[in-house]
């Protein structure tokens, strides 16, 4: 059953309500210049951001000015940032000056791109104090680079072309990334899940126009089930090059379930000698200094980094792991006997100069205050958590925080704190309390890009915090006197 039928009638009656009317209007006439400004770009420019399908946000900003926790926009309108660059900026917030002067120092000397530095090898060692259980690295340019890069090294490593990958699991943009993806990219759950494949695990489905659906002796997508995921990595085990996971998932954030299951897969991994990938981008730095994979005794072949590794916004990605994986991609000393037996990750820009020593100069910062920053961010959302709490026991309006890490969630109406199962969960989702939460945040003076998120570390003091929980709770109540319905009717059947 799906909700679709419920979700269309509610669109349908809120674009005829006068506080919806008067809320688009306020925001229009908020936002002339950005307005102005970015339909000037979507004429010229098609991969910015704010015109991202899935993820674009209803009246895009053009950002003038940013500086710590906080944007400035065309318009004028200074708004505390909650999205700090999908998060990737939100160790130290936008600009930390101790990051731009390091950079600053170095620019006026940097090579570039295409040239061995002095920085690698500092960074190299800053790197392997986080995350000792990396024996080599190979820096990158994103998320999505990374995990590609970690199946070609895993699929050179074992000779075999299968790759494994969990229901709702997000790895980037690459082909076999954008399979069942999060649920969202999808339309779940107003539109069905898939059903089982004939290999025994769940149908394959692309989430994107241009993304053909995979050959089966490429992708198998397990289940969010241990034994019946393990059960298909030994029927397949000789046709997999790798399994590919995330400790969490901002499609499903609930790690109480999500960690016994990628234990229990990675053992079993072992033992089969099928390379075991976990996919930190997001958990990384953020579960303390060793990421997830350090917090929760994973132990895994390759490690996939990226947001938090970048300094100022500068695109930059890394796999870790054991070296003999990587040593695949790394030149035996004489070119021609390369050929034919080893592969390729790098790219012209792959871990430029400058990515390198703002990355290096954010990392030794947060290495500087490790002892403080996860201690003071762990209270700051431990606070947060306390008073919606508390808001929901005054007024009995589901409002939560859901996430992981430190940290990473969203604003939504939920009625049970943790979910156990992944299309329940992604069906008790109400995807038009997102977009009305987004925007009325914006009105309140908080940017979240398209979806009522919170991005937070070292970027956002405690007041900020209490600011932003007044602003969610308010748009809350006014929800509420609407008679908006903040769970939907057939909720956690998808």
């Amino acid at each position: 059953m799906t909700t679709t039928a419920p979700v269309e009638s509610l669109v349908a009656d809120l674009l005829t309500q006068p506080w919806l009317i008067d809320l688009f209007a306020e925001l229009t006439e908020r936002q002339k210049a950005s307005s102005a400004a970015t339909e000037q770009l979507r004429a010229k420019d098609a991969a910015t951001h704010v015109f991202w399908p899935f993820h674009s946000p209803q009246f895009p900003l053009l950002v003038t000015e940013a500086h710590g926790s906080r944007i400035t926009d065309a318009d004028g309108n200074t708004y505390t940032d909650c999205h700090l660059g999908f998060g990737a900026q939100a160790l130290h917030g936008h600009s930390p000056q101790p990051v731009v002067d390091f950079v600053r120092d170095h620019l006026a000397t940097t090579t570039g791109n295409g040239y061995c530095t002095p920085i690698e090898a500092q960074l190299v060692d800053l790197l392997g104090e986080f995350v000792p259980h990396c024996e080599k690295f190979a820096f990158l340019n994103s998320g999505t680079d990374a995990t590609a890069a970690a199946i070609r090294l895993a699929r050179a490593h074992t000779g075999r072309r299968m790759v494994a990958k969990f229901e709702g699991s997000l790895h980037g943009v690459h082909d076999l990334g954008m399979h069942n993806t999060a649920f969202w990219y999808h339309g779940h759950p107003t539109q069905p899940f898939p059903g089982t494949a004939p290999d025994g695990g769940i149908e394959r489905q692309s989430a994107l126009t241009g993304v053909p659906v995979a050959d089966p002796r490429d992708l198998l997508v397990l289940p969010n089930d241990p034994v019946r995921a393990v059960e298909l990595i030994e029927r397949h085990k000789d046709e997999l090059a790798c399994v590919l996971t995330e400790a969490a998932s901002s499609s499903f954030p609930f790690v109480e379930h999500t960690i016994p299951l990628l234990k229990t897969v990675s053992e079993r991994c072992r033992a089969l000698r099928v390379p075991f990938v976990l996919d930190e981008v997001l958990t990384g730095f953020r579960y303390g200094p060793g990421g997830a994979a350090e917090h929760f005794g994973l132990e895994a072949d390759l490690y996939c980094y990226g947001k938090v590794l970048s300094g100022l916004g500068i695109p930059l990605s890394a796999v870790g792991g054991r070296a003999a994986l990587l040593d695949h991609t790394q030149t035996s000393g004489l070119p021609l006997t390369d050929i034919g037996r080893k592969t390729c990750v790098q790219t012209t820009h792959a871990g430029n100069h400058l990515a390198l020593c703002a990355s290096y100069a954010s990392l030794r910062l947060l290495h500087e205050q490790r002892d403080t920053y996860y201690t003071e961010t762990r209270a700051k959302v431990a606070r947060v958590q306390e008073q919606l709490a508390a808001f929901r026991a005054q007024t009995d309006i589901p409002l939560r925080l859901v996430g992981f890490g430190d940290f990473i969630g969203s604003f939504g109406f939920l009625e049970q704190d943790s979910y156990d199962d992944y299309r329940t969960f992604a069906g008790s989702v109400n995807p038009i309390a997102f977009f009305l939460l987004t925007l009325m945040l914006r009105r309140r003076g908080f940017y979240t890009l398209s979806l009522p998120m919170l991005f937070t570390g070292g970027a956002h003091r405690t007041e900020d915090l209490d600011a932003l929980v007044t602003a969610v709770t308010d748009s809350a109540r006014e929800l509420d006197r609407h008679g908006f319905p903040f769970i939907l009717p057939g909720a956690g059947r998808a």
